[in-house]
């Protein structure tokens, strides 16, 4: 329990905390124990709630915290993998897809008691590196303008976020908007199966269109189109930047360093 503070002054000045304090959960929320008895499971976040059926504690954290790979995701009592839960909360009013999962990190905490703590490993990865020596891009990765300071993206109703144009013709297999180049690393690492690093050390937010053919590569294009360079072609030619095989680069890794099994509703 947080020590009283006595006193007007630090009253006033500790007042905004306990306001962003109480944004920072959800009005109502169930844990409750899954009795589906069935494997399949959903974690669905709308515009105000998140509500997830017969997922387990692994699931949960990946979906909160954004873990790609759940085998990144070590560590904590067997339970977290095999026991099921449903899970209604709800915010009182529309928010941003990053706040509901900041709030459902908080949940996560309160409710089931996890603790995380990260570590990064050296092993062999994909390197996103520039491809120029001059430091110069493609054609189809270009500086982003008008990005959200809050949410560092563009509202879904933004006029210009529309499905960009590949500078080749060809329909975009993968772009976006606002994104960090870590960011289009992370969705190459989705496509791919592999992890990419970012070691190209650019800063702030770009807009970009690849338009590659890849095992794998999801979204499929729609007409199939066959004549679609490689990913590794693409990314050198449409971002100027390079893919390169065999690199050593450092990946994180989060420990679930404590878990509880949660009081039932």
């Amino acid at each position: 329990m947080r020590s009283r503070i006595v006193g007007a002054v630090l009253s006033a000045l500790l007042f905004p905390i306990a306001v962003v304090w109480a944004q920072s959960t959800f009005e109502v929320a169930s844990v409750k124990p899954s009795t589906t008895g069935n494997s399949g499971w959903s974690i669905d976040y709308t515009a105000d709630s998140l509500r997830a059926t017969n997922a387990t504690l692994l699931a949960l954290i990946q979906s909160a915290y954004g873990i790609i790979w759940s085998d990144r995701l070590v560590g904590g009592p067997n339970w977290v993998r095999t026991t099921r839960f449903d899970v209604n909360a709800k915010a009182g009013q529309a928010l941003p897809r990053e706040r509901l999962r900041l709030m459902a990190q908080r949940l996560l905490e309160d409710r089931f008691g996890v603790a995380l703590t990260r570590e990064q490993r050296e092993q062999e990865v994909y390197a996103l590196r520039l491809a120029r020596t001059d430091g110069r891009t493609g054609p189809d990765l270009r500086g982003a303008d008008g990005c959200d300071p809050e949410t560092g993206g563009r509202s879904a109703t933004d006029p210009t976020r529309t499905r960009p144009q590949s500078s080749t013709g060809a329909t975009p297999t993968y772009y976006g908007w606002c994104t960090t180049i870590s960011g289009i690393a992370t969705g190459l690492t989705r496509h791919l199966g592999v992890e990419v690093v970012d070691q190209t050390a650019l800063p702030g937010r770009w807009d970009f269109v690849l338009a590659f053919t890849a095992p794998g590569a999801v979204p499929a294009v729609e007409p199939l189109q066959t004549n679609l360079p490689s990913v590794f072609a693409a990314v050198e030619e449409q971002l100027g930047l390079k893919l390169e095989r065999n690199a050593r680069g450092s990946v994180e890794y989060v420990i679930i360093a404590a878990a509880r099994a949660p009081t039932e509703d």
